[in-house]
């Protein structure tokens, strides 16, 4: 299946909930703009997966096998996604992935690309917070760092690794890059 295609599923016959499941897709990929480049968010948003399933009542979306979501330089692929809105409460919504692992890939502004992967990504749309969890891994270029457990503050840019008890974080970095910043 081509990634601009839509997959063929029974919730497709209920026009509401075929709105219902695109609203979500739009939320999903407008959380994911804290790892994209400006113009990702103008971008269209693509979403491929074996099945997804909606609770109207819940304000949830879920898509399970082989999920694919691409919106501009953004691609993360994961096992289970979930949408969940509080009722009412637009702009609050939570992006749950799960896999073995989750993968992300983007572009930054300046053209560096940034992957990483962990057991369960979780971003709370109101206050801009991305935890990866679960064999964490963040790399750009060389560099990168590696925990149980990365955390990523999107408006402050701070971000944190944490291991579990006994372990200890990893982080590798590059000489020549870290000149090149300067």
């Amino acid at each position: 299946m081509k990634f601009n295609q839509k997959p063929v599923t029974k919730m497709h016959r209920n026009p509401n909930v075929g709105r219902s499941a695109l609203v979500a897709a739009a939320l999903l990929l407008t959380s994911t703009s804290a790892f994209a480049l400006k113009d990702d968010t103008n971008q269209p948003i693509n979403i491929t997966s074996a099945q997804q399933s909606l609770d109207m009542t819940g304000n949830v979306v879920t898509f399970t096998g082989d999920v694919v979501v691409k919106q501009g330089s953004i691609d993360i692929r994961a096992d289970k996604v979930v949408v969940t809105r509080p009722e009412n409460e637009k702009g609050k919504e939570v992006v749950e992935a799960f896999g073995n692992p989750v993968t992300f890939y983007q572009l930054q502004d300046n053209g560096k690309p940034v992957k990483g992967h962990g057991q369960k990504l979780r971003y709370e749309l109101a206050t801009d917070f991305v935890d990866l969890t679960g064999n964490a891994y963040l790399e750009q270029l060389d560099s990168n760092v590696q925990g149980d457990r990365i955390t990523y503050k999107v408006k402050e840019q701070k971000m944190e690794a944490f291991s579990n008890k006994g372990k200890r974080v990893t982080t590798i970095l590059v000489p020549s890059q870290l000149q090149k910043k300067n």
